[in-house]
């Protein structure tokens, strides 16, 4: 007879870890639980990815408006890189004065402050070595940006 109850029992047990273990993975609220659980996950990641496809997009656009930016800066530079070559090419005129008495250095510097020639230095260091200082005179004389030092030269000593 206690052997009868102990084996009993022991069916009891048996059949209520059977009953526990089907509940939690067999039953259908355990299932619904399951199958809901991936949804939420899935929808989490469908947010994530929209969130990560909307900074890629704001990213990727704001990179585009940098290399527009520094496209249309480069373009202003050269335009303006341009338009100082078109102006110093253009041919600049000028009505040099020389006072008696004026060294012929000042005639270089006016010449130079004016932009008809690039150095007034160098100009006046060419009169000297051409013997064209000591035939400067005085006087009005127009020069233009295109003459070379040596015409100036001759213009304004008179010398043909």
């Amino acid at each position: 007879m206690k052997q009868s109850l102990r084996m009993l029992a022991l069916g009891f047990l048996i059949s209520a870890v059977l009953l526990l273990v089907f509940d939690t993975f067999f039953s259908s609220s355990a299932q619904a639980e399951k199958s809901a659980e991936p949804k939420t996950t899935t929808t989490a990641k469908t947010d994530d990815s929209e969130n990560y496809k909307k900074k890629y997009e704001d990213l990727l656009a704001s990179q585009e408006l940098a290399k527009s930016q520094a496209a249309e800066a480069q373009k202003a530079v050269a335009a303006k890189k341009k338009a100082e070559q078109e102006k110093a090419k253009q041919v600049k005129k000028f009505t040099l004065v020389i006072k008696k008495g004026d060294p012929s250095s000042k005639a270089g510097n006016e010449l130079q402050f004016a932009g008809i020639i690039k150095s007034g230095a160098e100009f006046d260091k060419f009169l000297r070595s051409n013997n064209y200082e000591k035939y400067v005179r005085d006087g009005s004389y127009a020069v233009d940006s295109n003459m070379t030092a040596d015409q100036i030269a001759k213009i304004i000593t008179h010398k043909n």
